[in-house]
């Protein structure tokens, strides 16, 4: 018995010893790896050109801030476009010219509706149990119930299943569910037609 448990005791030392062995020819071999790939770092940066002259950055700034003031200029005019569809101003038409738009989105909102901290009709947004989200321009208050695997729980509205619209108290106006998962989460859009 006790020459077994001696073999057996050597039996492990050698698995240690092996082990060791293993574990150092791998970390050589991933020091000889990292070298090289140093060794190659160097290279390229030995062989990288110095900049030309101090006047390419000034253009490369000149060129940002051109692009900047493009874009403020853009945001400015979509935020006043987006003021105007989102407040609309009732403006006296000539008697000869039909009113320009008749549809029940716009009788929507016609009765008005917050303009500022709303979700915008047609965006996307995600909610959960609690939230609520007021729908800018219109009297939509969209107050989540539930959500659980693929079924949004609204109030004032049915039960409706992710991918699927279901109708809101104001004429024309929908709410999709575009997902809805076990952890309480739903991505929806309203919108009106």
């Amino acid at each position: 018995m006790d020459r077994i448990i001696t073999l057996l005791a050597a039996l492990v030392a050698l698995i240690a010893l092996a082990g060791a062995l293993l574990v150092q020819r791998s970390a050589d071999a991933t020091m000889a790896l990292q070298s090289a790939e140093l060794s190659a770092l160097r290279e390229m940066l030995s062989h990288t050109p110095a900049p030309a002259s101090s006047a390419e950055p000034a253009a490369n700034t000149a060129d940002l801030e051109s692009t900047i003031a493009t874009l403020e200029e853009r945001l400015a005019a979509l935020e006043t476009r987006a003021e105007q569809v989102l407040s609309p101003r009732p403006e006296a038409a000539p008697a000869n010219e039909p009113a320009p738009i008749s549809s029940e989105a716009v009788a929507a909102l016609a009765l008005g509706g917050p303009t500022d901290d709303c979700i915008p009709l047609g965006t996307r947004f995600i909610g959960q149990s609690g939230d609520s989200f007021p729908i800018c321009g219109t009297p939509i208050v969209l107050d989540v119930l539930s959500v659980t695997e693929g079924v949004v729980q609204l109030e004032g509205v049915e039960a409706f299943a992710s991918g699927s619209f279901a109708n809101l108290p104001v004429a024309g106006c929908t709410v999709m569910a575009y997902s809805a998962d076990a952890s309480g989460f739903a991505e929806m859009r309203v919108s009106c037609t």
